[in-house]
């Protein structure tokens, strides 16, 4: 799993494996980067594919279920597009 997290107090980037522990982790630095505001909070996330199975798929749906009812903006994207929208970020940061 990768995940790009974008708040308002900055914005970090984690990839993990997807389990229960690192789910917790992620949720942490979700926390972390949290105003007052929960929706101020994006979570953009991709999933290895090759790694999901279908209790995997469910879990991490629940979770993402959670998250969006907890008022965090949630999107699930591929590798590619999450990698890329970073390095356009990065390119107008620059500039």
């Amino acid at each position: 799993m990768q995940a790009r997290i974008i708040s308002t107090r900055g914005s970090l980037y984690f990839a993990a494996e997807a389990t229960p522990y690192d789910l917790e982790n992620l949720r942490t630095h979700i926390r972390d980067l949290q105003t007052t505001k929960p929706s101020d909070v994006r979570l953009e996330l991709s999933l290895d594919r090759r790694a999901a199975d279908d209790a995997k798929s469910m879990q991490m749906s629940a979770w993402l279920r959670r998250l969006a009812a907890d008022g965090v903006q949630v999107s699930v994207c591929t590798s590619a597009d999450l990698a890329g929208r970073g390095l356009s970020r990065q390119s107008h940061a620059r500039r």
